[in-house]
């Protein structure tokens, strides 16, 4: 089980360039790569992305790639006629729609994408590759093992939560034999109150209305049974994070359900306390891959 959560610096000497990759990651229900290259090096952008998602399943990924030092045979810059005077035209356009007598400068086309090209082929850029693929492996094989640590650390508090969820349950489990019987008593006590003339036919079909609507033995087994393939999924190595979400909501679901069902003060008291923990175990949830 892993964490979300990790931070690592990657840096490498190649020939003239020195490599420098940070790579951070934090919550998200999906995964999430937000990557920053140099705009020369853009055509790796997808083998970039390719190798993170071979290491993170799950997450928000920000990973920031800079190469500096000097690269033999960079090829100069030209410019992208084809896209400056569109952008002119469309500049031009502007100023006459909206009446505005400022000129248009150069200034304009500074922050323009793609109006200034390099001719290097793409070929070119993936010598840099093997390299790049080198550092980006070693930063991610750091946060790989930042994952897993603070994943052990997560994993367990939330068997400690689950083993105090079973403590709860365990007592609402002997208590319910006794539900019956003290519904019993204080249904008789008031009739008795009441009407000084005790039927007892009639009580004991009231006794067993109120046994089959307040049964929650269903429920229990239920959430004892989550509660065992909560603790399977925690030893597995894949992504759990969403399998895990679902589960804690169908806990959620029995445990409601018992609180409402029982009609118990004591029962009550101890689904409190399980829907306490719960809850704590759904904030560390939010963390995990």
């Amino acid at each position: 089980m892993k964490s979300m959560t990790a931070y690592a610096k990657g840096e490498l000497e190649w020939q003239n360039l020195h490599f420098s990759v940070e790579i951070r990651t934090l919550n998200h229900r999906y995964r999430d790569i937000i990557l920053k290259l140099p705009q020369r090096f853009l055509p790796l952008e997808e083998n970039v992305r390719q190798l993170i998602s071979s290491y993170i399943f799950r997450g928000r990924v920000d990973c920031i790639v800079k190469i500096s030092g000097n690269i033999e045979g960079l090829p100069p810059l030209s410019i992208n006629w084809e896209v400056a005077r569109t952008y002119y035209h469309l500049l031009k356009e502007l100023k006459n729609g909206l009446g505005l007598k400022s000129d248009i400068t150069l200034d304009m086309f500074l922050g323009v994408k793609d109006i200034f090209i390099t001719e290097e082929t793409k070929e070119d850029i993936f010598n840099f590759w093997p390299p790049l693929k080198q550092v980006l492996e070693d930063t991610l094989k750091q946060i790989d093992i930042m994952r897993q640590k603070e994943g052990e650390s997560l994993k367990k508090d939330i068997e400690q939560r689950l083993s105090t969820i079973s403590i709860h349950l365990n007592k609402i489990e002997e208590r319910v034999p006794e539900i019956v019987k003290a519904y019993r008593q204080r249904l008789y006590q008031r009739v008795k109150e009441l009407l000084n003339d005790i039927n007892e036919e009639r009580i004991t079909q009231e006794v067993v209305f109120f046994a089959e609507r307040s049964d929650i033995t269903e429920e229990i087994v239920r959430l004892k049974t989550h509660i065992k393939n909560f603790n399977d999924l925690l030893e597995e190595k894949e992504a759990i994070g969403r399998k895990l979400d679902f589960l804690l909501q169908e806990m959620h679901r029995e445990a409601n359900t018992m609180g409402a069902k029982a009609n118990d003060v004591i029962v009550s008291q101890q689904v409190v306390e399980i829907k306490t923990e719960l809850e704590k175990i759904r904030q560390q949830l939010q963390n995990i891959e």
